[in-house]
This record gives C-alpha cells, sequence and structure tokens, in this order.
C-alpha cells in the first residue's frame, strides 16, 4: 500500500480503513477516487468506472456482499479531517473540499445552511454531510517529458492543457511544473493545495528546484503576488475560468510571463465556448493547446493543437 492510501485511511474508522486495506495491491495502484457516502457500501473509481468494496475486499458491479457506511462513520470522518475542530473550517466546508497531505482532496456533499440559518451574516456552509470523495493525486514523473522536449525545452510558452474530470490534465501540470522548475523561474499558485501537497508550507510533491509555491491563495491574488514579488518566468495554475482570472492572467501575460494552465473542456471547441477562457485564448496567451483523452484513458494527450 502506497503512502497516499495510507495517510488517507488514517482519517477513516477503523472498519472502513480495514475494508480498504484488503483490495489488492493490483487493483489499488490504479484507484483514482475513493468514495464514502452515507448509508451505501464504499466505492472506487478506477479506469473511469465505479465499483464497490464488499467485505472481502474484492471490487463488485454489484452491491451484494457489501457494508453499509453508517452516518456516525461519515461524519467520524469529518471531524478527523477537520482535526476535531470543525467551526475552524468553516471556508473548507463552504468550497465544498478539505486538502489533506501529500495535496489529497476530500470533497464532500451535504446541506448548504444558509447565512440566517447559522445566525450570522455572510456566511454560508455546510453540514449534514452524507458523501465524501477522496480524490488521490499522483506524481508520475516522465509523463510530461513529451511536451516538455517537444514545447518547453528551449523556451518558456504558453499552454492550456483541456480535459475532463479525471482524464489526468492536473497529474500532466504538476510533472511540466517539475520540468520547468528545474530550469526556469517558475510560481506555482496552488490554490487547492493538490499540485505541490504542502505541508506546513513544504511541499511534499516534487514541484522542481526554482519553483516559488503560493499554496491556498486564490489563482488571480496568487499570479498578482507572483508577478510582483517572484519575477516568474512561468506560471502554473489549475483550472483556471473565472472572470478574475482571466483579467489576472491577460494583465500579467502582458508583463511577458508565460502561462500553463488546466481547464475543464474535452474538446478545444468546447474550451473557447466558455467566455473567459475564450477572451483569454483570443489575446494569445496560449501558444498550444493540449487535449486530453478522457477519463476512461486517463493520462493520455488525444491533440496538441497550435494557436494561432
Amino acid at each position: 500500500m502506497n503512502d497516499t492510501i495510507k495517510t488517507i485511511c488514517r482519517y477513516l474508522p477503523e472498519r472502513i480503513a480495514d475494508n480498504i486495506k484488503k483490495v489488492s495491491d493490483s487493483d489499488m495502484k490504479n484507484v483514482t477516487e475513493i468514495r464514502i457516502r452515507t448509508g451505501r457500501p464504499i466505492c472506487v473509481t478506477l479506469f473511469g468506472e465505479s465499483f464497490c468494496i464488499d467485505n472481502f475486499g474484492f471490487l463488485e458491479k454489484e452491491c451484494i456482499n457489501c457494508n453499509r457506511t453508517s452516518f456516525f462513520e461519515v461524519n467520524e470522518i469529518l471531524k478527523s479531517l477537520c482535526h476535531y475542530s470543525i467551526y475552524s473550517h468553516t471556508k473548507e466546508l463552504a468550497d465544498g473540499f478539505i486538502t489533506i497531505e501529500y495535496g489529497i482532496r476530500a470533497g464532500l456533499s451535504g446541506t448548504l445552511v444558509s447565512s440566517s440559518e447559522q445566525g450570522c451574516n455572510n456566511l454560508k456552509t455546510m453540514r449534514y454531510i452524507n458523501g465524501i470523495n477522496f480524490r488521490i493525486p499522483r506524481e508520475v514523473k516522465g509523463c510530461g517529458d513529451r511536451i516538455y522536449s517537444k514545447l518547453l525545452k528551449n523556451s518558456p510558452c504558453g499552454i492550456i492543457i483541456c480535459g475532463s474530470v479525471a482524464s489526468g490534465k492536473t497529474t500532466l501540470l504538476r510533472d511540466l511544473c517539475r520540468l520547468c522548475g528545474n530550469k526556469y523561474i517558475v510560481s506555482l499558485i496552488d490554490e487547492r493545495g493538490e499540485i505541490a501537497g504542502c505541508r506546513d508550507g513544504i511541499p511534499q510533491n516534487d514541484v522542481g528546484i526554482n519553483t516559488d509555491i503560493f499554496d491556498g491563495f486564490e489563482r488571480a491574488d496568487g499570479i498578482i503576488n507572483a508577478v510582483r514579488s517572484m519575477s516568474p518566468e512561468i506560471i502554473f495554475c489549475d483550472e483556471t475560468g473565472t472572470e478574475r482570472d482571466a483579467e489576472a492572467i491577460i494583465k500579467s501575460a502582458g508583463c511577458g510571463v508565460k502561462f500553463i494552465s488546466t481547464a475543464h473542456a474535452d474538446s478545444y471547441e468546447n474550451l473557447i465556448k466558455r467566455k473567459h477562457l475564450r477572451d483569454i485564448v483570443e489575446t494569445g496567451v496560449f501558444d498550444y493547446a493540449i487535449i486530453m483523452s478522457g477519463s476512461s484513458d486517463a493520462g493520455k494527450i488525444k491533440d496538441i493543437r497550435r494557436i494561432i
């Protein structure tokens, strides 16, 4: 069992952790998500499909010999993720995820509570958590070698990596950050802590020796701070797409900074249908668009498109 799965198991009740530990290493090495839901079996995602873990650690499409997770177990996991101080994690609950070691993101589903119910203005958060999804990040060193050699080895350029959920775009971004960060001055805007996986400010993942990490910053704020203070040649950031992102990227690109980012889009055509992404593309910030194949063929590149 690798360190990532061991880390997740430390946050789980003993029964659930023991069940996950029964899964074979050959299956577990391909798992990209572990999902725990109230009143339902433990499920994992691999090769883009969902499987239940039965009582013996086998992966099944039908949930026959599978224990159901109780409300109390889900609540115990939430308290563990919050280090038994749920009220100090109000922002994370409102955002719908908590990031733990190695950049593991625990996504949350539950009931949104309005500010009036909380008795506090301008505050919305989540309670009655009914689902927790551990997304398993992986360092795949070498997965960016082809792109680096073809597009980045001689000089920086702008790249937008497009793909659907679980297509491997963040994994590719992380490896390109490592490769570029060993040659160029790089700033990484790691809003969700998934790329560098910082713990107490120290990256648990290899993102390059010349990489300055802005951990937990909102993308737009991190970009502006990086340009002002660190003089990067390349800025890396994940899941670009808001109006503030577009404004910060376009403004910073005018200062000569190159950007390498990801976006949720399964094709170039769908990428430019999103207004703020189209605005960025049309200003010439990105020189290339990389299209990932999809979750069923995670990590594979379908197309490399030169943006004119």
